[in-house]
């Protein structure tokens, strides 16, 4: 006889078999779940404060996974954001893993968007639109993503403060069954043109925070072009990298619009190094560079910092041409002489072109040429980066004719206070050396200088005294000033200060005019007698400066058998001369009635006029008469040559022999010597 199941048992086994039978429709049949769609967007209001909106179908699938699907999805923005979706997608697909959902984290294995166009948003307070919790920390985030597939995509990134908004089309592809991501963008930052083309590993990298998202990049913002293949851990907040980068552009001055780093306006460069991150600062290593027709290498180094970022390091230069550096003192840049070392970069039309040219266009175009550097520094770059770099130019160029053996400075920027110090130039055989200090914290800038000048030779520093009978002997001194303004030439405009200069002995033939103009010449030729040597005993000079104006305390060229005075003032703030030379002779001969003339005019071209009327005068020694002390000051600077012949101080001894008062004339108002 056949078992018979209890009836209890028989209706339990049918309840289960139905419920299996449920499940597993339940399990293979998606679920359409419209009716939670104000429901989830309500608690994603709560959580986040912003607003979800399903326009289509929400659909729910079991499976190894479950898979949520969503059509016509649009999630806001802040309200402070420029555009009111932070996310818009044609249809979303997430799968989410179950047993995790049990422990409380959020597991997203694959997420794939059709369409999306994402808004990502930073304001100027530091506020960032991608930051979804209402403290904008993201701290108690426990979304965890597998990967993301982007089908047609567009990413926007907009900064109100950099007036940035640039658009990037994204597109995930298949390569040797890995996802890689391709993007394209363009738009506007800070002003200047944006267009670039990446490729890179999957979207799902750019959050990994231990594995380096591998990338390269080809693009270019402004005139800057930039070319970078390299390895970035967390890229939105890096803590690593690695890259080889090679920029190219008409001018470094492009980089404060860019990356608001304050560096000078140059001709075009380009250079090649390896950027690197520590996840302190960024260095940029084994580099070399080409700017204009200069030369650099060595290391920077970029840290960001507060209150300012740092940059830091040692720069060399085999190769120096200081006309590509005209406008770190304040001198336009000459666009027709720049070389084109940007590789095309120089044709390109920019913004800082622009600016660059709009200034040269606005200054005055009457008057005589200005010879001082009139462009204004600008204060707002020196408050945005501190720097502390050493330089070492082992060649240096284009200062006039003047041979330059090296320029050797460190220069500093502290809360914009810049300081070049120690500063040394090799310069005609001779040494330069001193320091330069401009504060920029004060309106107008305040600037200090202290230069000392020792054995320079003159016919070292001038090559065609080499071709006369010219031999100098070495020439030292010292430049104290300090002064205020917006560019050099308003410093200099209104400068404090003085200067001394002495050479000792030598000898000098007429053919030295050869390297004077033609007006010069013919008012020259009144103080030397045919093509012979003149032995030199000495020469002194001793200037004050008070508010821009220099005034000669003592100027004298003692030969053996003349001495030539040299009286007036030079105007630095409307760059006017008014000098008068005077010769005078010794004793009774026919030089006695050499003739005095004067130089006037601008700095850019002056002229010079002898006096038609003859001098006479009784001696040299007479001329000696109210510049015994002055003249006493700048002795100690003469270099007395070889044997014991000190021709200055043998001046100084004749004038005191004859009995001539040792009175000095006085001094313009206000000044002080040293």
């Amino acid at each position: 006889m056949p078992y018979r199941f209890p009836p209890l048992l028989r209706r339990l086994s049918i309840v289960f078999l139905a419920l299996a039978i449920v499940l597993a429709i339940a399990w293979v049949v998606p679920w359409k779940l419209n009716l939670l769609r104000g429901w989830i967007g309500e608690r994603v209001q709560a959580a986040t404060g912003r607003t979800l909106v399903i326009d289509g179908d929400l659909w729910w699938r079991f499976g190894r996974h479950g898979r949520l699907t969503v059509e016509g999805l649009r999630f806001g923005n802040p309200s402070w954001a420029g555009r009111a979706e932070f996310l818009q997608a044609r249809r979303v697909e997430v799968d989410v893993a179950l047993w995790p959902l049990l422990h409380g984290r959020i597991v997203l294995p694959r997420v794939r968007a059709e369409q999306p166009d994402l808004w990502l948003e930073r304001a100027p307070d530091g506020r960032r639109s991608w930051r979804l919790d209402r403290e904008q920390s993201d701290a108690k985030r426990t979304l965890h993503i597998g990967s993301v597939a982007l089908d047609r995509g567009v990413v926007t990134y907009a900064e109100t403060a950099r007036r940035a908004e640039v658009r990037i089309a994204v597109q995930t592809t298949a390569s040797g069954g890995r996802a890689r991501l391709q993007a394209d963008a363009s738009g506007h930052w800070n002003g200047l043109p944006v267009k670039a083309r990446a490729e890179g590993d999957e979207v799902l990298q750019l959050r990994n925070d231990d594995q380096p998202y591998a990338f390269e990049l080809d693009g270019r913002i402004g005139s800057t072009s930039i070319v970078a293949s390299g390895s970035v851990v967390r890229p939105r907040e890096p803590e690593r990298a690695d890259v080889q980068l090679k920029l190219a552009g008409s001018s470094l001055g492009e980089w404060h619009r860019i990356a608001g780093v304050g560096l000078p306006d140059t001709p075009p460069y380009k250079t090649e190094g390896q950027l690197r991150f520590d996840g302190v600062r960024w260095t940029y290593e084994d580099f070399s560079a080409v700017v204009g027709r200069s030369d650099l290498g060595g290391r920077v180094a970029f840290e960001r910092r507060m209150p300012r970022p740092l940059l830091s390091g040692e720069l060399v230069s085999s190769s120096l041409d200081l006309a590509d550096f005209g406008p770190v003192i304040g001198k336009a840049r000459n666009a027709g002489r720049a070389a084109p070392a940007a590789g095309g970069a120089d044709k390109s039309t920019t913004a800082a072109g622009s600016v660059t040219k709009a200034a040269a266009a606005s200054a005055p175009t009457d008057g005589p040429r200005r010879v001082l550097p009139q462009q204004r520094f600008d204060a707002d770059k020196w408050g945005t980066i501190d720097a502390d770099v050493h330089f070492v130019g082992q060649e240096v160029r284009n200062l006039g004719n003047f041979p330059i053996g090296k320029l050797d400075f460190r220069v500093k920027m502290d809360d914009r206070r810049l300081t070049l110090s120690p500063l040394l130039l090799l310069l005609g055989g001779g040494r330069l050396e001193g320091d330069l200090r401009i504060d920029g914290r004060v309106q107008p800038m305040a600037a200090q200088l202290d230069l000392k000048l020792r054995r320079l030779q003159l016919d070292t520093l001038l090559p065609k005294l080499r071709t006369t009978k010219s031999a100098l002997g070495a020439i030292n001194g010292r430049l104290v000033l300090a002064g205020q303004g917006q560019s050099f030439a308003q410093m200099l405009g209104s400068a404090d200060g003085e200067a001394q200069f002495a050479m000792g002995r030598g000898h000098v033939s007429n053919l030295l005019l050869e390297l004077l103009d033609l007006d010069a010449y013919e008012a020259l030729s009144f103080l030397v007698r045919g093509d012979r040597p003149v032995e030199v005993r000495c020469a002194l000079v001793d200037v004050g400066f008070q508010r821009g104006q220099m005034s000669t305390r003592a100027a004298v060229f003692d030969t053996v058998d003349t001495v030539i005075e040299a009286r007036g003032r030079a105007d630095f703030k409307n760059e006017q001369l008014d000098l008068r030379v005077t010769p005078t002779a010794k004793d009774l001969s026919p030089l006695s009635a050499r003739v005095p003339f004067d130089v006037k005019g601008p700095f850019a071209k002056p002229q010079v006029s002898p006096d038609k009327a003859r001098l006479f005068a009784r001696g040299g020694g007479a001329l000696l008469l109210g510049l015994i002390n002055p003249l006493a000051a700048i002795i100690p600077l003469i270099e007395t040559g070889p044997g014991e012949d000190r021709d200055c101080g043998a001046l100084m001894a004749r004038a005191t022999q004859e009995g001539l008062p040792t009175a000095a004339p006085p001094a313009p108002e206000g000044q002080k010597r040293k």
